[in-house]
């Protein structure tokens, strides 16, 4: 009896926190909305405190993985179903007075931004700056004379100009480290692993969602109100919605909204009108439901970073090499690599509908988002365990539930098992 009360209490304790921890992340929503924007988000070109090297340590190499800067739309779906929802309620007389002025600039706006969907904007250029000159700043011994910066990048535009920018930044205020960049198909198990020309693409075990509840019930759960965004466009909101997903449709009229930041001003809409900050805000929980369901199932592919992660440091140190390893590439290879190293506990499977906001937050890849694993050795030659510590968009975090020997600091060799034993739930061997 004593047993089972213990057990009782545990199982309430877990699920009282992680209902106050879900909590918290939907109030940093409500309260930040460049959290709210997810994956749209503008990268946070601010100076974050990091704890200084180890007594008797210094920082010598660098291995990252970065998301690709600000960019128009990657496709004009967030147009396009707009335009074919109002165009139909015109012909139907069921298009409301501000639905006509919104159909409108939406074709303005449409026929600007189309020459120019899925490339980098001049912003994406100034955060990948950002972040090559802050590295050099923070970490100025990785970039001592006779150091190599080895840059790769997926075969994407948006991402070669991404490193390119960042390297140019790294080479102006590191003159004496040498900085190379090359896009090839062999490096696309580093850069876009799910790639169908990637010639070294893992397979793995199928997906097994850990929740059940489809995308369209969550959203009805969480935020039904989502209608009186539609009835600002239409008269019949649900009849103009029928045979849609709904979820996916306010995914991306929500995706439309906070896009519009990433632009040009003179490519901009304004969305005010159409969709509030706070509605964009309360609709958070529902498109990161959404969009978790399809990043789950590419954390075998993330596991083909992580590997060459694992294996070019392992590589490095052992050659006495400093300096980078700098890989380039998309949001869904950031999520799915997070989910595959568990940093921050973002690889725990949530228990229930409703957890997945704790766990899983698309808000940790905003444009520009990357991961850095920075590597210190013993000063002078001495001699002493490798020791690294994890940044996630310029913040210190945990790997796993491993043990630290400092601060953020851990002992490689016990991240690089931990990486490995990660990557073999996930990949057929």
């Amino acid at each position: 009896m004593k047993r089972k009360l213990l057990l009782l209490c545990a199982l309430l304790l877990a699920g009282l926190t992680a209902f106050s921890q879900r909590t918290t992340v939907l109030d940093e929503v409500r309260a930040d909305y460049a959290k709210a924007a997810g994956v749209e988000g503008i990268y946070p070109m601010t100076d974050v405190a990091l704890t200084p090297a180890p007594k008797g340590y210094e920082a010598f190499y660098i291995a990252h993985y970065g998301r690709h800067g600000s960019r128009y739309a990657w496709r004009d779906k967030p147009y396009t179903q707009l335009i074919e929802l109002l165009e139909k309620a015109k012909v139907d007389s069921t298009i409301t007075p501000f639905g006509e002025r919104f159909l409108d600039s939406l074709k303005v706006a449409l026929d600007k931004v189309k020459p120019h969907i899925g490339t980098l904007t001049d912003l994406g250029w100034e955060q990948h700056k950002f972040i090559g000159t802050k590295m050099v700043r923070d970490f100025p011994s990785v970039f001592k004379k006779g150091s190599v910066v080895d840059a790769v990048s997926s075969p994407s535009m948006r991402c070669v100009l991404s490193m390119s920018s960042c390297c140019l930044a790294i080479q102006k205020a590191a003159p004496q480290a040498s900085v190379t960049e090359h896009q090839r198909r062999s490096d696309l198990q580093a850069t876009r692993p799910g790639d169908k020309n990637n010639p070294k693409r893992y397979k793995g075990p199928k997906t097994v969602f850990p929740v059940k509840m489809s995308n369209d019930d969550f959203l009805e759960m969480t935020y039904p109100e989502y209608r009186q965004i539609i009835a600002r466009l239409v008269t019949n909101p649900d009849e103009a919605l029928k045979g849609k997903s709904t979820a996916g449709f306010m995914y991306e009229v929500c995706t439309l909204a906070f896009g519009q930041p990433n632009l040009p001003e003179s490519d901009r809409i304004n969305t005010d009108s159409l969709i509030t900050r706070q509605e964009i805000a309360a609709l958070f929980e529902s498109g990161n439901y959404n969009q978790f369901k399809g990043f789950l199932k590419v954390r075998t592919d993330g596991c083909g970073i992580v590997d060459d992660i694992v294996d070019k440091a392992n590589v490095r140190i052992a050659s006495g090499f400093r300096g980078a390893d700098l890989r380039f590439g998309h949001d869904s290879y950031i999520l799915s690599t997070l989910l595959v190293m568990n940093l921050d506990g973002f690889g725990t499977e949530p228990s229930s509908p409703k957890d997945v906001a704790h766990w899983f937050q698309l808000f940790r890849s905003p444009m520009a988002a990357n991961i850095q694993y920075v590597f210190y050795k013993p000063v002078k030659n001495k001699k002493g365990d490798i020791l690294v510590k994890v940044l996630l968009n310029g913040e210190e975090v945990s790997v796993g539930q491993l043990d630290k020997v400092s601060g953020p600091y851990y002992k490689w060799d016990d991240v690089a098992k931990y990486l490995r034993s990660r990557t073999d739930i996930f990949v057929d061997r």
